[in-house]
């Protein structure tokens, strides 16, 4: 039997039909074993204790894309056009971020999953891009990697072409505390995050997980399974 790595995906909490339900798309599930991993599913707590004991079941973490993470987090006023998350969903995404960190865990965070790294080190949102065009509705658009410690051992290119479907984005007025954009579309949306760490923490705003390249969605999902090898 063919030996996979552990890797945890967190999920949506959100109202489906009549009832509040825990959720996530199949291509999450479907890339990580295809590529080597054993997905273990992470429903939302408000409870560190019990999300730690998921992280410490599991080699890395990914943190899935959704809607939008409460303005309230970062100081704002919601825009009109936000759809923001259950608030349940994100303190379980807080907790995840802090014990990645105090476990050293590889994290990657997936378009909000990304904004969501921002957020936590004390960074702002976009909360609705001028530029929707170009980044909304599974947009296909190229970015340039730039001074990336972890992008490279994914990518050998400096520049790709990746799927996009966000309508917020980083501010880069107000980068989050030991954060550096390594990723950038042509107009200047930051496409990629590091944090200023030996474990991996990295943020990506576009969506392997149902990229059409599958040699693009095969070199990111095999390096989660070993990111620090």
């Amino acid at each position: 039997m063919k030996n996979r790595t552990h890797v945890g995906i967190s999920m949506n909490y959100m109202h489906l039909g009549q009832h509040m339900q825990f959720h996530i798309r199949d291509k999450y599930i479907n890339a990580l074993y295809e590529f080597g991993a054993q997905p273990i599913l992470i429903p939302c707590f408000d409870d560190k204790d019990i999300l730690c004991s998921y992280v410490n079941m599991v080699q890395a973490v990914v943190i899935i894309g959704g809607n939008d993470y409460p303005p309230q987090l970062y100081g704002a006023e919601p825009h009109p056009k936000t759809e923001v998350m259950e608030l349940r969903r994100a303190k379980s995404d807080f907790h995840l971020v802090e014990i990645c960190l105090e476990e050293r865990k590889p994290l990657l965070g997936i378009c909000a999953g990304m904004q969501l790294l921002n957020i936590f080190f004390g960074g702002k949102l976009i909360q609705h891009l001028d530029n929707l065009d170009h980044h909304y509705g599974e947009k296909y658009h190229p970015i340039r990697i730039e001074n990336s410690r972890w992008l490279p051992r994914i990518f050998s290119e400096h520049e790709l072409m990746v799927n996009s479907n966000h309508h917020q984005g980083v501010d880069p007025r107000y980068l989050g505390q030991g954060l550096k954009p390594v990723a950038f579309a042509d107009d200047g949306c930051i496409e990629a995050l590091e944090y200023d760490s030996e474990n991996m923490i990295l943020g990506i705003q576009w969506h392997p997980e149902r990229i059409n390249d599958p040699e693009h969605r095969r070199r990111v999902f095999e390096f989660i399974c070993t990111p620090n090898s």
